[in-house]
């Protein structure tokens, strides 16, 4: 992915994985009802992300396996950190009628329905970029993927507003950003690209934990009044 030294890029995936460490051991506990916990096998992939990446630029000479094998862990890490956010947020604390956006909506929410389409989107942006992973055709993944993140930076957006989570209002500012600011700060000063969305995840992970810790907080309150 980079002609020059692989140090930063492996720099970037040590300190994920350590920032990760610490993620997993403050995730606050997680109540999906299926007893599935999105966000923690999220974070324990990222871990599992930062040490092959750590392992496949460290090696001298890795092969077309390992590197193809790191794409599709790149693909993932791009296409799932929000999805899995805001489906564990509906499961865990949005589970109520009076979170929906329409009241025809409200079997859907309460049901967790709307979690598990949140989910499927970033199934489908990552099928998107498997199957137009040619140079020439890498634009429609990219389009599908953008689709998907302002899916989720929507959803998102409502519901950290919803609650006042300043944290989910400032993850949603900040991944949004990133996505279309990364590209460019990665052709202008000649950064390779991974090296900044690695060091992007670890923004994530530790806007993600204070979101879960936020949300369970509000959620606490109001069970109380």
């Amino acid at each position: 992915m980079t002609n020059g030294s692989p140090a930063p890029t492996c720099l970037a995936h040590f300190v994920l994985a350590g920032v990760t460490g610490w993620s997993l051991k403050h995730l606050p506990a997680q109540r999906t009802d299926s007893g599935f916990q999105i966000v923690f096998s999220l974070m324990v992939f990222l871990l599992v992300y930062g040490l092959f990446g750590l392992v496949r630029f460290s090696h001298p000479q890795p092969s077309l396996a390992m590197r193809k094998l790191y794409e599709r862990f790149v693909l993932l890490a791009r296409v799932c950190p929000l999805p899995f956010l805001n489906a564990q947020l509906l499961f865990d604390h949005h589970q109520s009628d009076r979170y929906c956006p329409a009241p025809r909506l409200g079997t859907l929410c309460h049901n967790g329905s709307l979690g598990y389409v949140l989910l499927a989107s970033a199934l489908v942006a990552f099928v998107a970029g498997c199957v137009y992973s040619e140079l020439s055709q890498r634009h429609i993944a990219d389009h599908v993927a953008t689709g998907v993140l302002l899916l989720n930076l929507l959803a998102l957006g409502l519901l950290a507003c919803d609650t006042d989570n300043y944290w989910g209002v400032g993850l949603a500012v900040s991944f949004g950003t990133k996505h279309f600011a990364l590209p460019w700060l990665a052709d202008q000063f000649c950064i390779p690209f991974v090296d900044l969305y690695t060091f992007g995840l670890i923004f994530y992970e530790i806007f993600t934990v204070n979101v879960l810790l936020d949300a369970q907080f509000s959620n606490t309150n109001t069970l109380v009044k």
